[in-house]
């Protein structure tokens, strides 16, 4: 007998944590859980990025996870904790995007703890079958949580072949460190070794509002009406890549995560049900671009060379989501870029400009080149905040994210937020 995954989509209009609540405790009515949602409840939202001016789009609405915790407070049994877990991203503390996504709301309105990764214990996991990591640095109540709940947001990713979701989610489990090594051409690879330790019992998806085509976390939205739920991470994705129109078989974290066994192989192992259909995801989107091409292909007055390897998860990517940044929040300033060659990856042609600039350490090894200045950002892959401070300090272009709260965010207060963890773990060390 084939085994069926269901996936549920639940017709969601607005944001209302009531509403959201009765559309998940209708799915878990018909979808069967693994095991009971009791002791240790962690919740994984997405909060890469939560600012009131410059990203206001891209992350788990509070509406979501309020209605999540109706649902854990009615069906749960014996709940000792529940605890909500995240890692941001952009090198910004975690602390502030919990206060400017809302969510101290919720701590006001429900025995909830907020615990942002870089601040609190972490463990250290080993993988059995890790192809990139042999181990990996997660949060100490990850590490210890009875039922694990995913909340993704409904969005576009350039450096995940156009979607992000429940796969790629874990992520925000991992040390930043880690979250950076292989964050290239492996990425696909990396994303399913984290799975081995962050497998989500229950993932519930903020569709409400759709959000695309640009970086992922300054991108705009758009109203999409759903609340996906699931228990397979990789039959939601699969269900949520076709809601987009996009080719599941064509992801390639998607496709790895098939081949490891982690879910379904094809879309005969998997019941859709609820009262959201398939096809009106495919008219949201018809005339819907998001953003994914290679980019060499991004209009500007650069002169992009891609070169060898191309890393749609490291420095092509990278420097792509960095271009739609620009382009969501300050698209004026794109014509006013300077003239200028850059090279991503190892470009082998000849090169001649007046300045050049070499993008990743692939690009360092390019040749030959002839130029007045030649400009190095290195890094597999640079990092986000590395690629927003160099290009304002080398180029003075100031990004959207180039503001006095996010630069104290990242500059004073995340360095003080990583000592005081690594102050905690030392003294968890010492008396374990």
């Amino acid at each position: 007998m084939m085994i069926k995954y269901p996936v549920f989509l639940g017709a969601c209009a607005k944001y209302d944590a009531k509403e959201i609540a009765t559309i998940v405790s209708t799915a878990l009515q018909i979808i069967p859980i693994s095991k009971s949602i009791s002791g240790k409840i962690v919740i994984k939202p997405n909060l890469v990025m939560a600012h009131p001016k410059v990203a206001t789009e891209c992350f788990t609405r509070k509406e979501v996870i309020e209605g999540i915790l109706r649902v854990v407070q009615k069906k749960g049994e014996d709940v000792t904790k529940i605890d909500i877990v995240e890692k941001s991203g952009l090198g910004v503390t975690t602390a502030s995007m919990f206060r400017w996504a809302g969510y101290h709301e919720l701590k006001a309105k429900y025995p909830v703890r907020l615990r942002a990764m870089e601040e609190c214990p972490r463990r250290k996991a080993v993988l059995d079958q890790g192809r990139v990591h042999a181990y990996i640095t997660i949060g100490r109540e990850i590490a210890e949580c009875d039922f694990l709940i995913f909340v993704p947001k409904l969005k576009t990713n350039v450096l995940s072949h156009a979607y992000t979701g429940a796969l790629k989610l874990n992520i925000g489990t991992i040390d930043s460190k880690e979250r950076i090594y292989h964050h290239n051409r492996d990425l696909h690879i990396k994303i399913v070794d984290i799975l081995e330790t962050a497998n989500p019992d229950l993932i519930v998806t903020d569709g409400v509002r759709f959000c695309y085509g640009g970086n992922q976390m300054t991108q705009p939205g758009t109203p999409f009406g759903v609340i996906v739920v699931s228990t397979n991470a990789v039959a939601h994705d699969m269900v949520c890549a076709r809601l987009l129109n996009l080719d599941p078989f064509k992801i390639e974290h998607i496709k790895e995560a098939m081949d490891r066994g982690y879910g379904p192989t094809s879309f005969d192992e998997i019941e859709i049900l609820g009262d959201f259909p398939i096809e009106r995801g495919h008219e949201i989107v018809k005339d819907l671009n998001f953003g994914f091409y290679p980019v060499h292909k991004f209009s500007c007055n650069f002169a992009i060379h891609s070169g060898r390897p191309y890393c749609t998860g490291g420095c092509h990517g990278i420097f792509l989501d960095w271009l739609h940044m620009v382009k969501d929040r300050k698209p004026k300033l794109l014509n006013r870029f300077p003239k200028l060659t850059v090279l991503i990856g190892k470009v082998e042609k000849a090169i001649e400009d007046r300045t050049v600039l070499l993008f990743g350490n692939c690009a360092q090894a390019s040749h030959p080149i002839k130029a007045k200045r030649i400009v190095r950002i290195k890094g597999c892959p640079p990092t986000h905040k590395r690629i927003v401070l160099e290009m304002m300090v080398k180029f003075w272009l100031l990004a959207p994210l180039v503001r006095p709260s996010l630069i104290i965010d990242g500059f004073v207060l995340y360095p003080l937020k990583k000592a005081k963890g690594w102050l905690m773990n030392l003294r968890f060390r010492s008396i374990r």
